[in-house]
């Protein structure tokens, strides 16, 4: 029999047609599910959004894109909005043949309306690209490849549009690894690739570095301004009435606002502590207890330097220099954010930041438990402070007719209580503003006319002996 005939199942008839048997006759369909799945040919694929996105949706609005070194198109201004390759509208003549007659014509760049897929992003862009800039697209290998090459000439060619899609494309991960990666083959070494370009990590560790020296230094700037120039301070920005304040009153405001609060919050914690009886007693003693508490302010930052400079060393500083390309800053400063980075690393050794601050709070704890247990327990030692902070409100409302103080701390305890009493009224009226209006009346008040200045003054002369007097 004949190979061919040998596949066919069933057998021969008398008239010479095939016939098959019913179980070898392959069935046209099926309804259990085959052994291997069938793609869906109508299933979208993976790999990003294949929907088409206008420029403008893909690159950020917020972002701060550096300027084009050559700037826009002045003579063919829609090759700003697209990738035209430097090519432009050509003007020219056509020349007859017979009569060498010419006629004026222009030739435009055969300009296309295509969606691009970009790898970075995955997104499909669409844009207006000239067949010239998409033969070299394909070229090149792609819209990426095309955007990122460093060339000069490529670089005049892509336009105002095609720089902003480039730095959005560099600001992708991915895109900075293999910048780095092909800068280290070229033999740049790594401190210049880690300035050129930086990692996300990087830029995240040399924002926070930058932020800790801005506010270095505007506390810096402050704290030398308020020490030898304090009519100079600038005026807070928020205020409504510095407009129509003079230099001392909107200093006494900024110093009357920023006292409120901290005695508020001051109020606040000895009322949870269970140290007062009343927001009121809170506010009361914490105008009574501002020296103390500056005073521990002002020592505990002493101590917070001290022990910055103690444990970090100069090789350790120079390499924070070096390692956020802050070569200037000071001392103290590149302290304090090495200190800001082992903190974090420590943090996250811990796992949490409660977990880290009670670690490293576990001295002070246990002191506090000994002093706690030396009273006699929690409840002893909440009630002897208490007591302690009564009496110290009692004998700071009674200053005024106690003999028994000296003249600077009668002064001081007679002005706490008249601030907590402005700053209770405040409180029930209008909060800050209306202590910071209080505290401008009562200077306004206490402040003599210009008037009575000079009479006081004519009245004082005449009173002086005429050995006193060379006028006389």
């Amino acid at each position: 029999m004949h190979p061919r005939c040998q596949m066919l199942s069933g057998r021969l008839s008398s008239n010479g047609l095939a016939l098959r048997s019913a179980q070898s006759t392959p069935r046209t369909y099926a309804t259990s599910s085959p052994a291997a799945p069938v793609k869906n040919p109508l299933q979208r694929r993976r790999g990003g959004d294949l929907g088409s996105h206008l420029p403008k949706h893909v690159i950020p609005k917020d972002a701060y894109i550096p300027a084009y070194p050559y700037g826009d198109h002045a003579l063919f201004k829609q090759a700003n909005k697209g990738l035209y390759g430097e090519q432009m509208i050509q003007f020219g003549n056509n020349v007859s043949e017979d009569t060498e007659t010419k006629t004026r014509r222009n030739w435009k760049p055969n300009v296309l309306s295509k969606s691009l897929y970009s790898v970075a992003l995955k997104k499909r862009i669409k844009l207006r690209i000239t067949s010239k800039v998409l033969k070299t697209m394909d070229r090149e290998g792609g819209l990426d490849e095309y955007l990122l090459k460093d060339n000069e000439h490529r670089i005049k060619e892509l336009g105002p549009m095609g720089w902003a899609l480039r730095w959005t494309l560099m600001q992708k991960p991915e895109v900075i690894a293999r910048l780095r990666t092909d800068a280290a083959a070229l033999g740049i070494d790594q401190a210049t690739i880690d300035k050129q370009w930086p990692t996300p990590q990087m830029m995240v560790l040399q924002k926070a570095a930058q932020g800790a020296l801005l506010a270095q230094q505007e506390y810096a700037e402050t704290a030398e301004q308020e020490m030898w120039e304090p009519e100079e301070a600038e005026e807070p920005e928020s205020d409504p009435t510095a407009l129509t304040l003079s230099k001392p009153e909107s200093k006494a405001a900024a110093q009357a606002a920023t006292e409120y609060k901290k005695a508020v919050k001051a109020a606040q914690r000895y009322l949870k502590r269970g140290l007062v009886d009343s927001e009121e007693e809170g506010l009361k003693l914490a105008f009574v207890r501002a020296n103390e508490r500056a005073e521990a302010a002002s020592r505990l930052q002493q101590n917070f330097k001290a022990k910055v400079g103690q444990q970090f060393s100069d090789e350790q500083v120079q390499e924070i220099r070096t390692r956020f390309n802050l070569p200037n800053i000071k001392d103290r400063t590149a302290r304090k954010i090495a200190y800001n980075q082992s903190r974090r690393q420590q943090i996250e050794q811990v796992g949490s930041y409660e977990a880290w601050k009670e670690s490293v709070n576990a001295e002070k704890a246990a002191a506090r438990a000994a002093v706690v247990e030396e009273a006699g327990g929690l409840e002893a030692w909440q009630a002897n402070r208490k007591a302690m902070y009564a009496k110290l409100i009692e004998e700071a409302e009674t200053a005024s007719v106690n003999d028994m103080l000296d003249v600077e701390k009668r002064s001081f305890l007679e002005t706490a209580i008249n601030k907590a009493d402005r700053a209770i009224k405040a409180k029930t009226s209008g909060g800050q503003d209306a202590y910071v209006e209080s505290t401008l009346e009562e200077l306004r008040r206490s402040r003599p006319s210009t008037s009575t200045d000079a009479w006081a003054a004519l009245v004082s002369s005449s009173n002086r002996s005429a050995e006193n007097r060379p006028r006389a």
